[in-house]
């Protein structure tokens, strides 16, 4: 099918660097062999997703430095590492990682920036502060003073999301192109529903990841400020 060969160029096209249209195109496909699943899955990466529970594995839980200022007796640590020994796993986890719901064009946005070195920080609410102040209290640090905690993202790290989104949908894309290549009409393409479920499924959606449900900062999408 044309589309699909277009969506294939767009992809693999060095010059390219966002993946809106690509994705953009890919909805439209989805609308005319109806398929649901493809045309979620192309909203959700064209405008953001609403909840974690919807996010596919490759944006779950993805590593984060966790980075604060803070005073223990006399002396002042800025920009430090802050331990989270003693809390629980799931709080652990929660702190260290972050579930990205942005859409594609913030994550390019965030990319976008000629540094290469530049990371992006996400502010940790003050109650959550006040729970890990409280933690390290606890282990030994009686004097200790938290002020504010970022979990901090490498440029890297959004580069490796967009890269998942292009590799997928690629995939997903090649995959249809062989085993429907030869079929012209949209009607027959749409006959196939159960088959490129299946497709979908297996290169695309393959959601076996644990959704972090700890909600750290203000919402469920990366809040991010540059460094």
């Amino acid at each position: 099918m044309e589309l699909v060969s277009q969506i294939i160029n767009e992809l693999i096209d060095p010059q390219n660097k966002t993946l809106s249209s690509a994705l953009l195109k890919t909805k439209v496909l989805a609308s005319r062999i109806q398929n649901k699943e493809l045309l979620n899955w192309a909203d959700s990466e064209l405008t953001g997703y609403n909840s974690v529970d919807e996010l596919p594995e490759y944006r779950l839980a993805i590593p984060n430095l966790l980075i604060g200022n803070f005073t223990n007796g006399n002396m002042r640590y800025t920009n430090s590492q802050i331990p989270t020994a003693g809390l629980d796993e799931e709080w652990n986890k929660s702190l260290r990682s972050t579930d990205f719901s942005n859409s594609v064009t913030e994550l390019e946005n965030m990319f976008s920036n000629n540094d290469k070195n530049s990371t992006f920080n996400s502010p940790i609410r003050a109650e959550i502060v006040g729970l890990i102040e409280n933690n390290w209290i606890k282990i030994g640090n009686p004097f200790l003073s938290v002020q504010n905690v970022n979990k901090v993202i490498s440029k890297a790290t959004i580069e490796g999301i967009l890269s998942n989104v292009r590799n997928k949908l690629l995939d997903f894309m090649l995959k249809i192109d062989e085993e429907y290549g030869n079929i012209t009409e949209i009607k027959e393409l749409r006959n196939k529903e159960k088959e490129i479920s299946k497709i979908i499924n297996k290169t695309i959606i393959n959601n076996n990841g644990d959704a972090n449900i700890l909600n750290t900062g203000d919402d469920n999408s990366f809040d991010y400020k540059q460094e």
